[in-house]
């Protein structure tokens, strides 16, 4: 968890950040290698809804800009989707806002250094004049594919269990995402999330007996092999989860209803 507060608050406040951390945690929780890395204790939703979120984009160490427009999009997306009484500044506008060089420039210091400097979110936060309080980014760090050969069960029996197959293309990736006060100048959120997809498509007719399989189940292997493979997700679909989750975790979001007894 982050730091102490630097003012003082009430026991209600103090009880309302500390179920907030938890529920963080808990989200976070779910994928082994998830992080809940800093959380201001004095972040709050009514400050979010009302200051406006700017989204500067999403960026892949040493990877073309080409890239980046489908991420910029799926987390606006995500964003919209799971918590619409938040408003989000598109990236779009945040270029035109502070002129395509200046941009360019900014995020790219992002892509290299994985943070903002002070300098950096002052330049943001005078540029901006208030058109938005908080500043969102994101920036991935991991991106790999993997391919394997899936049994599909048939019938009832563990004898059935491996007898089709399908070819699987996952894409697991790993995203650092920065929530930043401008008004503070200062990181008020942020978390290391894992996110997957996965394509898959049969290998193999039903085996009957005798007729031998061209491919092991579980074998790890090449996603081109005797074309037996799908394509793999794009990166969008590998981070759509994480932006999904990130978003549950900021204060304010709504609760799952309870399951049904």
């Amino acid at each position: 968890m982050a730091g102490p507060c630097h003012q003082s608050v009430s026991s209600g406040k103090r009880f309302r950040v500390l179920l907030a951390g938890a529920m963080l945690l808990g989200l976070l929780g779910c994928a082994a290698d998830s992080e809940l890395k800093r959380f201001d204790p004095s972040l709050n939703e009514i400050e979010l809804r009302q200051g406006k979120i700017a989204d500067m984009g999403v960026v892949k160490f040493q990877e073309p800009d080409q890239i980046r427009p489908p991420l910029i999009a799926t987390l606006e997306r995500t964003f919209r989707e799971e918590r619409p009484d938040l408003t989000i500044v598109p990236a779009d506008s945040l270029q035109r806002i502070l002129g395509g060089e200046r941009y360019r420039k900014l995020l790219l210091g992002y892509e290299y250094q994985g943070t903002l400097d002070g300098p950096a979110l002052s330049e943001i936060a005078d540029s901006l004049r208030g058109a938005a309080r908080f500043l969102l980014l994101a920036r991935v760090v991991k991106d790999r594919t993997r391919s394997s050969a899936r049994g599909m069960a048939q019938g009832d029996t563990v004898a059935s269990s491996a007898s089709y197959a399908m070819g699987v293309t996952g894409r697991d990736a790993q995203v650092v995402i920065h929530l930043y006060d401008l008004s503070r100048r200062s990181l008020a959120l942020t978390a290391r999330l894992d996110g997957s997809s996965e394509n898959a498509r049969p290998v193999l007719s039903p085996t009957r007996p005798g007729s031998g399989a061209p491919v092991q189940l579980g074998k790890v292997a090449p996603p081109d092999e005797s074309g037996w493979y799908p394509a793999a997700p794009e990166l969008a679909q590998a981070v759509e989860e994480p932006f999904r989750t990130f978003a549950r975790t900021l204060p304010g979001a709504p609760q799952p209803a309870p399951p049904r007894r």
